[in-house]
């Protein structure tokens, strides 16, 4: 999931106003020739980073990881829904008895949920899904370095692991930032890479925002234009943050309102519970923070104004490139 920032600091930062739009966030790959299961000689293997810990198979590495979610092709989007945020998963295998159909997530309910009200109850979760013709797969040999790699491919967030007919583990971003974070706290890399360095990695400053005065419906529509994952929201008081696990917890999971009849106001995190992070930060105490706090996107703060937001899987992408 990508909870909202939670914490904050006395000084309210300001928006800087010439900040563009750009590709936050993932989003589910739609494979042309159906669907694949990757193997571990697959090209996204090839690591160009030294780190004896991201060659590992990835189930050896990632420890506690929790049980893979179901939920049957005939259950309603409004159920499978209600279910991702009872787990507290960004996902859940849509299948009966042994037969895979697909996989639902957060980021679909953000893409394909229609707005009028009742929707979720009328429609199946096999209306929301990707399907299994189109679902990337990984076999349990697959490192920490070919998930990201393939991940960062086909700008999706979670990945199942197969093995055989059966889904042995769900691999999650946020499963694969604990395990880097802590892997790092205990062997840092040498020259310790700032936020400023990994945004003009980037190309620079950027992020997606919106004035306090929208709706959620405007921000579901911005979030799904620009294929982010988190839009910055601007006030004459400071600023706030919503982000795609914002809607399914706090809209979604009720469908008892038309997210346009609805102020982004009401959902979203306001400015002195956001955690914000310095330009000349390090990247890597940005993770650790990431993962301690439960969210992926932590705006970018220089000489008192927000400059730009970074996620989790930007952050990823630079250490695993």
């Amino acid at each position: 999931g990508g909870r909202s920032a939670g914490g904050g600091g006395a000084a309210r930062p300001r928006l800087r106003p010439t900040m563009s739009a750009s590709l936050l966030a993932p989003r589910l790959l739609r494979h042309p020739r159906g669907a694949r299961c990757l193997s571990s000689g697959s090209r996204l293997g090839s690591a160009t980073r030294s780190e004896s810990w991201s060659f590992l198979p990835i189930l050896n590495i990632t420890k506690g990881l929790p049980a893979v979610y179901h939920t049957e092709p005939t259950a309603s989007a409004f159920r499978a829904i209600i279910d991702m945020v009872k787990m507290r998963s960004g996902s859940l295998m849509v299948s009966k008895g042994s037969e895979l159909y697909g996989i639902v997530t957060e980021r679909d309910v953000l893409d394909k949920l229609p707005f009028a009200i009742g929707s979720s109850r009328k429609l199946k979760v096999t209306d929301l899904m990707t399907p299994k013709s189109s679902l990337i797969t990984a076999p349990p040999s697959f490192t920490l370095d070919q998930c990201v790699k393939a991940m960062h491919a086909g700008s999706f967030r979670h990945l199942p692991i197969v093995e055989g007919t059966g889904v042995r583990a769900v691999i999650s971003m946020r499963d694969i930032a604990q395990h880097v974070a802590s892997a790092l706290a205990k062997a840092p890399v040498g020259q310790p890479t700032t936020v400023r360095e990994l945004m003009e990695a980037k190309g620079g400053p950027s992020c997606v925002e919106l004035p306090s005065s929208s709706s959620v419906g405007a921000a579901v529509e911005m979030m799904r234009s620009t294929r982010a994952g988190s839009i910055l929201i601007s006030s004459s008081e400071g600023f706030g943050i919503i982000t795609e696990r914002d809607y399914l917890t706090k809209v979604a999971v009720y469908d008892e309102a038309n997210p346009h009849d609805i102020p982004v106001t009401d959902i979203m995190t306001t400015s002195p519970y956001v955690k914000t992070v310095s330009a000349t930060g390090r990247i890597s105490d940005c993770l650790s923070l990431m993962v301690a706090g439960g969210f992926r996107h932590l705006p970018v703060v220089d000489k008192a104004e927000v400059v730009g937001v970074i996620s989790m899987r930007d952050i990823l992408h630079y250490f695993l490139k």
